[in-house]
């Protein structure tokens, strides 16, 4: 059935079928079966989390492909963890898919906090990792505290320059909580990406003039000219100052690359820090988990501006929108649609479960 998102023509897709078929893809592309489980299991949480237009899952799976065969992602990689200290480790991830080796690295974080009460965990080598706060939860749903960071290729000009040098450095926090879902912060550095500027692009719409800037330097609404400029800070000079801090504490502190050099045209090499706190070590989960529910009461309990309906507390929407696609499907433009139906004849995978959308 024809639906339309924001002017683009969408259709809906199973979660089921979704991630089987990821996981198939990945396992075809030479990916492990733990491997091909991380993977899409990341991709998934993008697919089931994000807007579409921010490119963040299954609709992902031909990139990949890509990668693999010109030599940027390895499947399969062998991951030298290495613990240097009480509540320390760096993770070498030999070219990984990104959600591989942040998944591991995260693992090795709580195992830490559990003995040390903190577990910091540096990756170097490492490629695209996807959605943060994936890796986040991985921690608060085992009722520690999370924090993920990255760096990425460059996309965000020096505050008051026009090239780009550092990438959107995305960050999630997760904590858990009494609600079904943590408290999530999943942000870039960035007041948008490339990806929701296409998605305007492909709906005919022109774009807020804070999302990019031209190659010459100012700001417009045409999304056809800010996909070849650089965006545009969140916050203006605070997102370029938390982007290049961002990569202070990834792409320099764990070895990996950075700036100019973290993304190439033929290799990556992303440094990703994963931390995880044992919150037993602090206030006591149960304390803990009451005083969030403290905070959450309080924010709720804010008077409303005329129109709005109610606060969302940070990964409250994303958690709901979670259960509105697990229960109606994905929706993915025909691009993706069309993407996935030539990655699935090219690696010989069943694609019924695309069947009869057009």
């Amino acid at each position: 059935m024809k639906e339309l998102l924001d002017g683009v023509e969408i259709r809906r897709v199973g979660a089921d079928s979704a991630r089987s078929f990821s996981q198939a893809a990945f396992a075809a592309m030479g990916f492990s079966p733990e491997e091909s489980r991380h993977a899409a299991a990341a991709l998934m949480t993008g697919s089931l989390r994000s807007h579409p237009g921010q490119g963040q899952g299954v609709q992902q799976l031909p990139r990949y492909l890509s990668r693999v065969r010109s030599g940027v992602i390895q499947p399969s990689a062998r991951l030298d963890v290495r613990v240097t200290g009480t509540a320390t480790a760096i993770v070498d991830a030999a070219r990984a898919a990104g959600s591989v080796a942040a998944t591991r690295a995260m693992g090795v974080a709580m195992d830490l906090a559990r003995s040390s009460g903190v577990g910091a965990v540096g990756v170097r080598d490492s490629t695209h990792l996807g959605v943060v706060s994936h890796y986040a939860m991985q921690a608060s749903d085992e009722g520690l505290i999370g924090l993920v960071f990255t760096n990425a290729g460059p996309e965000i000009a020096p505050w008051g320059g026009v090239g780009a040098v550092v990438g959107t450095n995305p960050w999630g926090i997760a904590v858990p909580t009494s609600e079904p879902w943590p408290l999530v912060l999943d942000m870039a550095n960035s007041t948008s990406g490339k990806g929701m500027v296409r998605w305007h692009l492909k709906g005919g719409r022109s774009i807020p003039e804070d999302w990019v800037l031209t190659p010459e330097g100012r700001r417009t609404s045409d999304a056809g000219l800010g996909l070849d400029g650089t965006l545009f800070p969140l916050g203006g000079p605070k997102g370029y100052a938390m982007a290049v801090m961002v990569d202070a504490i990834t792409g320099v502190l764990t070895g990996a690359g950075f700036g100019l050099s973290c993304f190439g045209a033929d290799h990556q090499d992303v440094g990703h820090l994963v931390v995880a706190l044992d919150i037993d070590r602090f206030v006591g989960l149960s304390s803990y988990v009451q005083r969030v529910r403290a905070l959450i009461n309080e924010v709720r309990g804010s008077e409303l501006i005329e129109g709005v309906e109610r606060v969302w507390l940070p990964g409250e929407l994303e958690w709901h929108r979670t259960q509105e696609r697990l229960a109606s499907g994905i929706p993915l433009d025909l691009e993706a649609v069309r993407g996935l139906r030539d990655l699935a004849s090219e690696l010989r995978l069943d694609a019924s479960w695309l069947e009869g959308i057009n």
